[in-house]
């Protein structure tokens, strides 16, 4: 229930409410010094339109959120190691983020954590890539062909194992249009499976190696950007392969803290909307 339901409901003042939940909640989730993390993940949410962020931290062995900070920056996530102090800072083995360098600035400067770039956030610059070709295909398609393209960006972009038998019919159509898009979507499934779970094993890294190449060599324009990338965070990239950590959770967490927001209509009290994203996503 909202704040305000429980005050008609019980008749007092919204006020006292809102204490009585603050104090439960301070009474009930663990401390952050009681926390010795090994394992962590960084990720972000909006809170607010105009570019306003919270940065939660989770426990990856934990499954919960231990800390949230107002801010991306690297002075937010020097908050939390400075909360928790030195000694716990050191004792953290791996970090799971995004290629954020406020976030791998702060890790850096107070861990020595081995930092593991998201699987999904590749995926996404992936995809990212893959959509710039479509548009470019689309614009410079004949007036009989554009109309394959309407309202079919999500085939692109959907991992083909998980299009129905019409779609994926659907997308073959598409991909047929122009040879370009077709070598660019078997390179986006390619690498899928090289970040797939059970392949993680499976020579990764040479198959990574290998993947690059075929990009380069395929001459897309649109895909060599990426290559740039993972050239640049190579090592921080196959990170993956060794530890299996992602912050493929988040996507739950936001979702529950999107809930939040909802029901109370947005919080104009920050440290109490920080205080529910602790009670709601954390641990008891």
């Amino acid at each position: 229930m909202t704040i305000s339901a429980v005050s008609d409901v019980f008749g007092i003042d919204w006020k006292t409410v809102k204490r009585i939940d603050i104090a439960h909640i301070l009474n009930t989730i663990p401390p952050l010094e009681s926390i010795r993390p090994r394992n962590i993940g960084i990720d972000e949410v909006a809170y607010q339109k105009g570019h306003k962020y919270l940065t939660v931290v989770r426990d990856l062995d934990l499954q919960a959120v231990i800390w949230v900070g107002i801010g991306r920056s690297t002075a937010t996530i020097d908050e939390f190691f400075t909360e928790l102090g030195p000694e716990r800072s050191k004792e953290i083995e791996t970090c799971c983020m995004d290629m954020w360098d406020p976030y791998i600035n702060s890790v850096t400067k107070h861990t020595n954590a081995k930092i593991i770039f998201d699987k999904f956030h590749l995926v996404k610059i992936v995809n990212g890539s893959l959509d710039k070709l479509r548009k470019r295909v689309f614009h410079a398609a004949e007036p009989e062909k554009k109309r394959h393209f309407k309202r079919k960006r999500f085939l692109v972009l959907y991992k083909r194992d998980n299009l129905s038998e019409e779609n994926e019919e659907s997308l073959q159509k598409l991909l047929e249009i122009n040879k370009e898009l077709y070598m660019a979507y078997i390179l986006k499934e390619q690498f899928l499976d090289i970040f797939e779970y059970e392949n993680r094993h499976n020579m990764p890294v040479l198959r990574l190696i290998q993947w690059m190449d075929n990009v380069e060599d395929s001459g897309i324009k649109e895909l060599l950007p990426t290559i740039k990338t993972i050239k640049r965070h190579f090592d921080r990239i196959v990170n993956y392969f060794d530890f299996g950590y992602t912050n493929a959770a988040s996507e739950g967490f936001n979702n529950k803290i999107n809930v939040i927001k909802r029901a109370a209509y947005g919080f104009r009290d920050l440290d109490y909307f920080i205080l529910k994203i602790r009670q709601t996503c954390g641990f008891n």
